[in-house]
């Protein structure tokens, strides 16, 4: 059911009282549900107990008591305060929720509040007529308990002190008051006498009193307005708002005080509370009082549009002409056309241009054209002196009501009447109405008179000019357009565009100087050097990629001039950064020009920047630039998110680069903190594989103590990492140890690789010169080859036949190691075929082919061999 505040008039509503069972289900749905009532006893229903009414009982019960807990702790908060027990602003703070200002709801939800509030004064009086009152609640009934009464005895008692105060006996007027007070500590009468017999005495007291007087007497209105005034006087602004509010909720119809409020709270500096309470008034404000409610609406649209809340700005404005529409003005009806325009309600501001510009609009019948939905026909009949604005956007709301028929004839009548070169405005607000629906050539006619104009020929309409010729494809007109727009002003949307249709085009060394930005006379805007970026990666210009995006990336970090400060920043992977403060004595960005902060880029952009730049390093080989890129990047908390992520680029830049002091420095943190947070990953071979790699390109004998130290101080490290230790003895020709420690893991394993360098450390002690036992030496090694070769796939083999060539190549058997060469270079697989690069092993095994015959002075057969099988 829907219901009109106009339409309704209680003294025409007919009340009849029925039982629920009597009455359809589909009628039931017709009846609007009541606010929850406390009610003495629940009526029976003929058919058994109604399951809602239960619940609704239910409900107001217990809203019932939760009534009940707040009056008694109110009292309990009033007697503190008379018992100056408590201050004002405790009391305040104290009080029950419902006690607060709840006048927020206005700016979100106005139009829903008058229909809530209408339906509930409606079920209100329905409730009272089922309970027999007839005459409608009470305008002053309150749902908290009534004040409480004297009994007849301290009535008496109190006609007396004001006698006494009326004939000057001050003080036994006080000790009745307090006596009063003392017997019924919630009674307001002594509180109002005790006011005022302090007024001239003490100005803190009679406002003590007063405003206690006026807590047990909340609905006295005066009584209110005068504290909040006294409190106006001694600067308490605060507790006069509070005052005034507590006023309105016992008469909310009260301009005046709203007024008060209003003002009260404008003075104060409080803007955004002052148009609050501007807007809760405008409902309030009569019809006699029409001036003030238009310029009150005027001042409030007028902020809140400058809050960009154009919802509640056109409200205020509704307000006031739905109540005196014929006190509004010309600019008044043009205020309000424009808000209407900008919530989207243009058949309403066809209307009002009906109503108030002398517009005729006729249907004339439906458009069945379309397969949308059928829109009416209208006609539309201009009168020649409709003021300009009224012109303008008449115009305006035909477009985004999509009459298409009548497009040709606005934009004539918009042409005969307006002159661009005095009132352009009109024609560009029409032109991005038609942009908006998507009319784009409509909208160059528009702009076509503009663009030719000398006052209105500006960067703005150039650049809508630019934006329709692209949208319908004029790619050359959209250029020039885009150029005289970058030419007048530094318009980075019309670069992007530019930079677009010049690569469609074909031009890109165009595309990248329509992005070129200069950073000696003008902030650089990230997110077109961005593009720049993608444009030269795209194009293949790769050094000049790296330079413009490490130029991007450095805005937010501090720039690294030595080892010493890349050293720090080591450190900082290690998440020691006390020595990070060495670097922020300089400012972020410090080198770097300066950036606008306007369209910055997200995180995930920049990182996905950083990987191209980093991809782009690689294919250059240029690792020191991989370096730089990563360890200035770390200086920066912008990247945080992505800490481990950088640590590994680094150590890869630090293997690539062959730079071992932060490369064995990086890759000791990670097993740190890999001990500490993730033992499970401990024995992943991706991470020893990595420390193998560091170690290569170092040279450097210490990584061996801190293996020892760590192996014993980790006792969960596998075996497999344990071979590192057992490779640093082989290399460092403490041949025993490596012996023993190959042993040791091959005991567990049974890893024919750790077979063969067993046999390889073998070789190495029999073929010291003072060594002894060579032939029990050399037959072990020749068992563990053996194990080598039954442990390694048929696939393989020819890794087997080479190692076997290069043990007797060693010990100078030379008969034999070049059988097993031949064999490797006659040995085939389909594993090797598919991965010849990796697997295949013909070109070592000639070579060493080679160096044999050469020594044994067949150079005929080594030069066989090198041609046959060495590239050069």
């Amino acid at each position: 059911m829907s219901f009109n505040n106009s339409d309704y008039d209680s003294s025409n509503v007919e009340i009849e009282e029925f039982e629920v069972d009597e009455v359809d289900a589909s009628e039931l749905t017709e009846f609007i549900e009541l606010p929850c009532e406390t009610v003495a006893k629940l009526p029976k229903a003929r058919g058994g107990p109604s399951t809602s009414s239960a619940k609704a009982y239910c409900t107001t019960a217990s809203e019932s008591d939760t009534d009940d807990e707040r009056v008694q702790q109110r009292e309990i908060l009033l007697k503190k305060l008379v018992a100056r027990e408590i201050t004002y602003s405790e009391y305040q703070e104290r009080l029950p929720d419902d006690e607060l200002d709840e006048e927020d709801g206005y700016l979100e939800l106005a139009k829903q509040q008058k229909r809530a509030n209408y339906e509930n004064d409606y079920a209100s009086a329905r409730m009272d007529a089922f309970r027999g009152n007839l005459q409608g609640s009470s305008p002053t009934e309150s749902k908290r308990r009534r004040r409480k009464n004297l009994p007849p005895a301290l009535q008496g008692l109190m006609g007396e002190a004001n006698l006494c105060f009326a004939r000057g006996d001050m003080k036994t007027a006080k000790d009745l008051c307090l006596e009063i007070i003392r017997q019924v500590p919630l009674a307001h009468e002594p509180f109002i006498t005790l006011a005022q017999i302090y007024e001239t005495e003490d100005p803190e007291q009679y406002l003590h009193y007063s405003f206690i007087a006026a807590h047990l007497n909340p609905t006295d209105v005066s009584q209110w307005t005068q504290v909040a005034e006294l409190c106006v006087e001694r600067g308490k602004i605060d507790l006069a708002l509070t005052c005034y509010t507590r006023a309105l909720k016992t008469d909310p119809k009260n301009v005046e005080i709203r007024l008060k409020r209003a003002q009260l709270a404008e003075s104060r500096g409080d803007a955004k509370q002052a148009y609050r309470y501007y807007y809760g008034m405008l409902p309030y404000i009569p019809q006699e009082q029409g001036d003030l409610m238009i310029s009150t609406a005027k001042k409030v649209a007028k902020k809140f549009s400058e809050e960009t809340n154009i919802g509640a700005a056109l409200d205020a404005m509704q307000i006031a002409y739905s109540t005196v529409p014929d006190k509004f003005s010309t600019e008044d009806i043009n205020v309000l056309l424009e808000l209407l325009i900008s919530n989207g309600l243009y058949r309403r501001a066809l209307d009002i241009l009906t109503i108030h510009a002398g517009v005729e609009v006729v249907e004339t019948g439906s458009d069945m054209v379309s397969r949308e939905e059928p829109k009416p026909m209208v006609m539309v009949t201009i009168p020649d002196e409709i003021m300009l604005d009224f012109r303008t956007k008449l115009a305006v709301v035909l477009v985004h009501l999509k009459y298409e028929h009548l497009f040709e004839h606005l934009l004539e009548d918009v042409v005969m009447y307006i002159d661009p070169e005095s009132d352009g405005d009109c024609y560009l607000d029409i032109a991005e109405a038609l942009m908006k629906e998507q009319y784009y050539r409509f909208a160059l006619r528009m702009l076509e008179p503009l663009i030719r104009s000398r006052k209105f020929s500006l960067a703005a309409v150039w650049l809508r000019y630019a934006d329709c010729s692209r949208h319908v494809e004029e790619n050359e007109k959209a250029i020039a357009a885009y150029r005289q727009v970058v030419s007048l002003a530094q318009h980075l949307d019309a670069r992007l565009a530019l930079a677009a249709l010049l690569k469609k085009r074909g031009d890109y060394d165009e595309a990248l100087e329509a992005l070129k930005q200069d950073p000696d006379l003008e902030y650089l805007d990230p997110e077109v050097l961005y593009e720049r970026c993608l444009l030269l990666e795209e194009v293949g210009h790769y050094r000049e990629f790296l330079a413009e995006g490490f130029m991007l990336l450095a805005r937010h970090c501090y720039e690294l001039k030595n080892r010493y400060e890349m050293d720090t920043v080591v450190l900082g992977f290690r998440m020691y950064t006390s020595r990070l403060g060495d670097l922020k004595i300089r400012n972020i960005g410090e080198g770097a020009p300066a950036f606008s902060t306007t369209n910055d880029l997200s995180l995930e952009t920049e990182w996905d920047l950083v990987l191209r730049l980093v991809k782009a390093a690689d294919h250059l080989r240029d690792y020191t630039f991989f370096m730089k890129l990563v360890f200035t990047l770390r200086t920066s908390k912008r990247y945080e998110r992505y800490r481990n992520e950088l640590q590994q680029l680094a150590l890869t830049a630090c293997i690539y680069n062959r730079d071992p002091t932060f490369g064995l420095n990086i890759i000791r943190d990670q097993i740190r903190a890999i001990v500490v947070t993730q033992s499970a990953k401990l024995n992943q071979s991706h991470l020893w594989n990595l420390f193998n790699l560091v170690i290569l390109i170092s040279g450097d004998a210490r990584y061996q103590r801190y293996l020892s130290r760590l192996f014993k101080r980790v006792p969960g490290i596998g075996i497999y990492p344990k071979t590192l230790l057992a490779n640093y003895h082989l290399n460092s020709t403490t041949y025993k140890y490596a012996l023993n420690e190959y042993n040791k893991i091959y005991n567990k394993t049974k890893d024919p690789l750790i077979a063969m360098l067993i046999a390889v450390t073998l070789l190495q002690i029999a073929s010291q010169k003072y060594s002894t036992k060579k032939h029990s030496l050399l037959a072990q090694a020749n068992v563990f080859m053996e194990k080598y070769r039954q442990g390694r796939p048929d696939e393989l083999q020819h890794e087997v036949w080479y190692n076997y060539g290069r043990l007797y190549h060693q010990l100078g058997m030379h008969h034999l190691a070049t059988d097993y060469y031949k064999r490797v270079l006659h040995f085939d697989s389909e594993v090797v075929r598919e991965n010849p690069q990796h697997l295949c092993l013909k070109a070592e095994a000639a070579y060493n082919l080679c160096s044999i015959y050469k020594q044994s002075g067949n150079l005929e057969l080594a030069r066989k061999y090198m041609y046959d099988y060495l590239q050069v």
